[in-house]
């Protein structure tokens, strides 16, 4: 049967399930047709939007799922039809009756089990709050994954069929040249899903206009930068569309731009060894200090780890921020992110760069990350500025977005100790002019600028995980 016929036969066998099934259609295909619903979009209407925005008791909103169910048999969708009475669609719903939590924690699960949810690829990171094209560029991917697996070019449990799965994702997301499409599709934000780590390549995304080849990743690349440069308050996005034309422009770049940091994943590519406290060798310390420079920066008598703050400093990024490395007994060695970091130069440099600024996917805004950002910001927008006068800057942008001292000290205070530990993190890694004492002015090298423009440009492509400014 067609649509209007299924709804037509529906209505004559009950008028109340025809009205939920119409209901759920409206939500499903935005009037457009059986043929734009996917098993993603199914799934997250049974097991997301109903539920949990439906105002129904979970009874009725069994109902309204078999409803549905019954309305795509009569279509001949009998596959997306068993989905609807399924024991797994009752045991979901029947889940948020007890609480939303439970709901959300079932309904998440299911989708990752399902494996028709695109997952992170090393390109991109799906965010799991979407803007419009992100969103159609999600479904377009889903869809491309349902119809593989239905075809049997994927095999799911397969060997290897997981890898096969990413390619797939990252062909639909580089290799489909758009025209004409109206972004958007049902609900603009997209609940949440699973979240794997991901790596997107800042040299993907090489300008925010429309490019001769309109792809996925284009329009979500273009898509992130202008909601980081528009969507914030005040001085922040100000300073922000200020420079989103510098972050376009490919940097110039010696052979090695982070040395220290090579150093550091050639040596635990090795094994590193530790004392028995866990810091790295004298003999090491020693030879970092001769390669580098750091004589000036020791703080004690002896070559101890801790006496070369710019060393300790560096473990601690590449450990904590970019997760190269970890401890394994004795040792320093490299996490499968440091190997790639170790073998590519590119790889090195993004993830390195973006250590600078650091993450916050956790449900409240990261004062350390803010003040980072907005540091780099007005330094390469104001040029070098005194210490008094950065740190007078910072604290008024921050104090106009509301934010206050969590450490019982005074805003100002946090907002200079947060200078201080940017200071360090650009010494460590080579990015600020030698000798340049900490109440001097924030001296970027040229590779320092390109590490901060790329840093920012991270900072705007990345994904987002919660509606907020920072």
């Amino acid at each position: 049967m067609t649509e209007a016929e299924a709804l037509e036969m529906l209505t004559r066998e009950d008028p109340a399930a025809a009205g939920h099934a119409k209901a759920a259609l409206r939500w499903l295909t935005s009037d457009e047709g059986l043929d734009t619903i996917s098993l993603l979009r199914l799934q997250e209407f049974l097991w997301y939007v109903l539920p949990s925005t439906w105002p129904l008791t979970t009874a009725g909103h069994l109902e309204a799922a078999r409803a549905l169910g019954r309305l795509l048999a009569l279509a001949g969708l009998d596959r997306y039809a068993e989905i609807c009475s399924a024991p797994e669609t009752e045991r979901i719903i029947a889940a948020y009756g007890c609480a939303h939590e439970e709901g959300i924690a079932a309904y998440t699960e299911a989708v990752e089990a399902s494996n028709v949810a695109p997952p992170d690829t090393d390109l991109l990171a799906w965010s799991s709050v979407m803007g419009p094209e992100e969103r159609a560029a999600y479904d377009a991917c889903a869809a491309a994954v349902e119809l593989a697996v239905t075809s049997g070019e994927l095999r799911v449990g397969a060997s290897g069929w997981r890898t096969k799965r990413a390619a797939l994702v990252d062909r639909w997301l580089t290799g489909h040249t758009l025209t004409g499409h109206t972004p958007g599709g049902p609900g603009g934000h997209a609940p949440p899903v699973p979240s794997l780590p991901g790596m997107p390549d800042a040299g993907d995304h090489a300008d925010t206009s429309r490019p001769s080849t309109d792809t996925w990743l284009s329009r979500i690349s273009t898509e992130r930068i202008d909601e980081w440069t528009h969507g914030r308050p005040g001085e922040r996005a100000k300073l922000a569309r200020h420079i989103v034309p510098r972050l376009l422009e490919p940097p110039m770049l010696p052979g090695e731009p982070l040395p220290t940091l090579r150093w550091l994943l050639h040596h635990a590519d090795a094994g590193l060894r530790l004392t028995a406290r866990h810091y790295i060798a004298p003999p090491v310390v020693g030879e970092a200090v001769e390669l580098f420079g750091w004589r000036e920066q020791l703080t004690g008598r002896r070559r101890q780890e801790l006496d070369v703050f710019p060393l300790h400093t560096l473990r601690s990024l590449a450990h904590r921020e970019m997760g190269a490395i970890r401890r394994s007994g004795t040792s320093l060695v490299l996490t499968r992110t440091g190997r790639l970091m170790a073998a590519d130069a590119a790889v090195r440099w993004h993830i390195g760069t973006a250590a600078l600024i650091g993450q916050d996917d956790g449900p409240v805004p990261d004062f350390p990350v803010a003040v980072r950002e907005a540091a780099l910001l007005v330094t390469l927008t104001c040029g070098p500025l005194s210490h008094d006068d950065l740190a007078g800057k910072l604290t008024d942008l921050h104090a106009g977005e509301g934010w206050t001292s969590r450490s019982g000290s005074s805003l100002a205070a946090a907002v200079r100790n947060e200078i201080h530990l940017l200071r360090h993190r650009l010494r460590a890694l080579q990015l600020i002019e030698d000798g340049s004492a900490f109440a001097a002015p924030l001296m970027l090298t040229e590779t320092g600028t390109a590490a901060a423009l790329s840093a920012l440009l991270a900072r705007a492509l990345r994904p987002r995980h919660q509606p907020a400014f920072s």
